[in-house]
């Protein structure tokens, strides 16, 4: 049984509203003096991706060149107001790259096909231990949920 609201309490609501949202445009302020990203040259991107290209041959495409380009174009954390130096975003990209190596990450697309692929096929048959990973891998990642605590920049 649901009540109607007075019209204090529904002032008295929109004013906390209100006040949340002053208060979370209170915690970007400052925020406005720093570029969110800086341009990136085509020469720079090449070089970084062929530095991928060179330490990880089999897995150097997986990252975009929209990705990179956002790795790259970030503010430098110790000066907000220039770019990341070139070394430390590639350091970024390959700690990624490293990181996918170390959990077999680069296997995942492989086994993603495998289970939704028919029980009968060869690869499945053949291998059945595989077979079976590859179910449980994708029933995990059909059962899992994200979520988020907080707001947006945008305050949502």
């Amino acid at each position: 049984m649901a009540s109607e609201l007075s019209k204090e309490e529904l002032e008295k609501a929109e004013m906390e509203i209100k006040n949340s949202q002053d208060e979370f445009e209170d915690a970007l302020e400052g925020e406005d003096d720093v570029e969110g990203s800086f341009p990136v040259t085509p020469e720079e991107l090449s070089i970084m991706r062929a530095d991928l290209a060179s330490e990880f041959p089999d897995d150097y495409d997986y990252l975009s060149d929209s990705y990179i380009l956002s790795v790259a174009s970030k503010p430098y954390s110790k000066d907000l107001s220039i770019r990341r130096p070139l070394d430390y975003s590639q350091k970024k990209l390959n700690d990624v790259m490293q990181w996918r190596q170390e959990v077999d990450a680069t296997d995942f697309e492989d086994l993603v096909k495998l289970a939704n692929g028919p029980a009968s096929a060869p690869e499945a048959s053949e291998s059945p231990e595989l077979f079976a990973k590859a179910k449980a891998m994708v029933t995990s990642l059909n059962y899992g949920s994200t979520y988020w605590h907080g707001f947006t920049m945008d305050g949502h």
